[in-house]
């Protein structure tokens, strides 16, 4: 049970791992769409001070263009000298601010228009600037130049409105853009969160789900080597340590198998010379027994016929956890009719039917381990069973195997307690009134016979029936 190499040392810091990877592709999202917003916000802002400040320039040009037309009436029609400066201050400031608002006009068609203005107030100027007059019929000839001077102005200013709606048009496509793609952002890391998260949640429930079935394990009496655990360093102790401890109960285990065995066979010797002399009293080879002395000894005899047969159940109990007897086909129907003849008495006296249904005939077996499965299981039957009662066995072929059945009508077991009346000496609540108790070991040979042939059991739910046990065992080949 080794870490594996993509594991860190401690499951602390494998769970702060994840939710750190988790927290990147998020932040990362969140990081990337700040900048974005703050680019096209930088983006609006300037947007805003550029059309703002070319709208105002335009709207200067215009009045630029009105009083310079102003300024040249004074100068021509009033022909006062002072009037000059003014003219030509009017003049400059209409130049400057066409050479400033150039760079910042991008449309081609503002573009040529503020050309032309440029070049008609030029050309206007040389005819209009100071040092000689005009007199009233030609200063009013200039008209049409002045005309069409407003009119560039006026055209320039529609079109420098056009542009910054285009460039307004544009700056929406721009958002627009933006939000699908920081929605497509969005949308590419939730999978990718959903990925890392199940990545991290498979690597920290696997050594969980390991740690999970070795309990099981443990749970179901299986004492065999527990399944590797691989992940942090303290689950691998951890596992380490549940294979200690299945070490340890498996030495418990075979501790208390050798002491049944010792203790079965210890028995044995005393009870043997015990039921000898319950014998030799029962035949009166001793004397004469009155009524009180023959009830004693039938006593007696009763006991350690009680006693002899739970011995038995321990020596068979630990024979069958030492021992795999060899397997051959075996009839059901045989081994069925021997088990019969040994529960008939107690079969009739309580008028108890069985009911075979026999479509597989044979199963691979030992004939004595089957047989000793079949009498414990019918003999459970027949305990739990009412009088005048049914019992079924059935026999079918599922999966490669088969299966047998035992039904009866007794109470039924409870939900809660099927998953311990296999377990040595343990015996349910609800037990029959009997004149001999049982040892708790039927189930308990039945179970571990049943898993020497190679099959399993388990407890079912086959209505009408109120008990049902299922075997599987190998089919002959």
């Amino acid at each position: 049970m080794l870490s594996a190499p993509y594991y860190p040392r401690s499951f602390t810091i494998l769970v702060i791992a994840a939710m750190g990877v988790l927290i990147v592709p998020l932040a990362s999202g969140l990081i990337n769409a700040v900048h974005v917003l703050q680019a096209v916000l930088d983006t609006q802002r300037q947007f805003t001070r550029d059309s703002l400040a070319v709208t105002r320039d335009v709207r200067q040009v215009v009045d630029s263009v009105s009083q310079l037309q102003r300024a040249a009436g004074q100068y021509h029609l009033l022909q006062d000298k002072e009037f000059g400066p003014a003219l030509h201050a009017r003049f400059d400031a209409l130049q400057k601010q066409l050479a400033d608002l150039e760079p910042r006009l991008t449309d081609p068609l503002a573009r040529t228009t503020l050309a032309t203005l440029r070049t008609r107030g030029l050309a206007l100027y040389r005819t209009l600037r100071p040092g000689r007059f005009l007199d009233s019929e030609r200063f009013h000839a200039l008209d049409p130049a002045f005309d069409d001077l407003h009119v560039g102005a006026e055209n320039l200013l529609h079109e420098a409105d056009t542009a910054v709606q285009g460039e307004l048009q544009v700056l929406e496509a721009t958002v627009q853009a933006t939000q699908q793609r920081l929605i497509a952002l969005g949308l590419a890391l939730i999978p990718l969160t959903l990925l890392l998260a199940a990545v991290f949640s498979w690597l920290i429930n696997r050594p969980i789900k390991q740690l999970k079935a070795s309990i099981q394990q443990l749970g179901q009496a299986d004492l065999g080597p527990l399944p590797a655990i691989s992940g942090p360093q303290d689950i691998v102790e951890l596992g380490r340590e549940m294979d200690w401890l299945r070490q340890r109960l498996q030495a418990l285990e075979e501790q208390k198998l050798q002491f049944l065995r010792h203790v079965s066979h210890e028995l044995k010797t005393p009870l043997a010379s015990l039921r000898e002399g319950v014998a030799l009293l029962g035949d009166e080879l001793a004397g004469s027994l009155n009524p009180r002395q023959r009830a004693i000894v039938t006593i007696m005899d009763t006991g350690s016929r009680e006693l002899q047969q739970r011995i038995e159940d321990l020596i068979r109990y630990g024979n069958i956890q030492d021992a795999r007897p060899p397997a051959a086909p075996v009839a059901v129907g045989e081994a069925l009719a021997s088990v019969f003849e040994r529960q008939r008495l107690a079969l009739e006296a309580r008028r108890i039917a069985v009911e075979t249904e026999l479509a597989a005939p044979a199963v691979l077996a030992d004939r004595a381990l089957l047989e000793t499965v079949l009498d414990n299981l019918l003999s459970n039957a027949v305990k739990f069973s009412p009088d005048g009662g049914r019992i079924l066995v059935r026999s079918d072929v599922a999966d490669d195997a088969v299966v047998l059945w035992f039904c009866d009508e007794g109470e039924g077991i409870p939900e809660a307690l099927r998953s311990r009346v296999f377990e040595p000496f343990f015996q349910g609540p609800s037990q029959p009134e009997s004149p001999v108790k049982g040892s708790g070991l039927g189930l308990s040979i039945v179970r571990e016979s049943v898993l020497a042939a190679g099959g399993t059991i388990g407890i079912v739910d086959a209505p009408p029936w109120s008990t049902c046990f299922r075997l599987s065992l190998p089919l002959p080949p």
